[in-house]
């Protein structure tokens, strides 16, 4: 029988030889990890590069915060340097002490006492010196037999600034009732003139006046004085002034000086400029004298 194997195979064509499956297997597995390690590398730089090629947003762009803003830097403690003579222990030439102070202008008090009905002469340069300001007021009564008239004096004096240096009443005679009081139109002098520089701390000086009792009274530089005349008993001086008699006192006085510190404004000014004016009222009425006490 003849051989039909060996024929069988001479007649096969010659092919290409096959590739394993394996092989492409492990081709592919090697690429993909060749490729992975590149485009993973470098925080992902190549990936984020081909994603936004292809138009793929895998990896939007983080915001990032803004950076904290810097805290304020923290302002240094106040320092504060007392003068030497806080902590010095207190030189007796140079102490002080309260000293009292007008609280009306001369040309205030002029017009409060002819508000009151006193018609006393406008505030104005004396005639024997130009320094000294003043006004006044007198009245003389007739005689009657043997007693002498009765009359009445008032000078309020002081300086160009309105300053007043002091107020004088000399009565001569006065008028009383059946108790011996002063007459009430001569009381209101002296009520004015206590009452206008609010001066609250001289509380027997008006009644003594109304008795005709003698009275002195003195604090924080002012000093006031109601006295008899000794050789004419029917005569009565009334004094009141602001002077600075002790050490401390004229340490005050001096430190205070107008010529170290600006002028304070006038109260009157002030309190006239922001009230309107108002229906102006019938002359010697005790209404102007009360509401200039009270602007003063």
């Amino acid at each position: 029988m003849p051989d039909n194997s060996s024929s069988a195979y001479a007649k096969q064509p010659v092919g290409k030889p096959r590739v394993p499956v394996v092989f492409w297997l492990l081709l592919t597995i090697s690429l993909s990890l060749v490729m992975g390690t590149v485009l993973l590398s470098n925080n992902m730089k190549h990936l984020k590069t081909v994603s936004h090629y292809f138009g793929f947003d895998f990896f939007p762009q983080e915001v990032s915060p803004p950076p904290p803003k810097a805290l304020p830097r923290p302002i240094p403690p106040a320092t504060f340097m007392l003068p030497l003579h806080v902590i010095e222990p207190p030189v007796v030439q140079t102490a002080s002490t309260f000293l009292r102070t007008w609280r009306i202008s001369g040309a205030a008090m002029c017009a409060a006492l002819r508000n009151a009905g006193i018609e006393t002469s406008d505030w104005a340069a004396a005639s024997f010196n130009a320094d000294t300001f003043e006004c006044f007021f007198e009245q003389s009564g007739k005689r009657e037999k043997d007693q002498l008239p009765s009359s009445i004096f008032v000078i309020v004096r002081g300086d160009a600034t309105g300053t007043i240096n002091n107020m004088r009443v000399k009565i001569i005679n006065p008028e009383t009732d059946e108790n011996g009081q002063l007459d009430p139109a001569i009381l209101r002098i002296f009520e004015i003139m206590l009452r206008q520089p609010q001066w609250l701390d001289f509380h027997e000086t008006l009644n003594a006046i109304k008795n005709l009792k003698d009275i002195k009274e003195d604090g924080f530089g002012a000093s006031i004085g109601f006295t008899r005349e000794v050789l004419n008993p029917g005569n009565y001086n009334f004094t009141l002034s602001l002077d600075a008699t002790s050490g401390p006192q004229k340490s005050t006085r001096n430190y205070f000086s107008s010529r170290r510190w600006l002028p304070l404004p006038d109260p009157a000014v002030e309190i006239d400029s922001a009230q309107p004016q108002s229906v102006s009222e019938t002359p010697h009425t005790e209404a102007p004298a009360e509401s200039q006490e009270h602007r003063h």
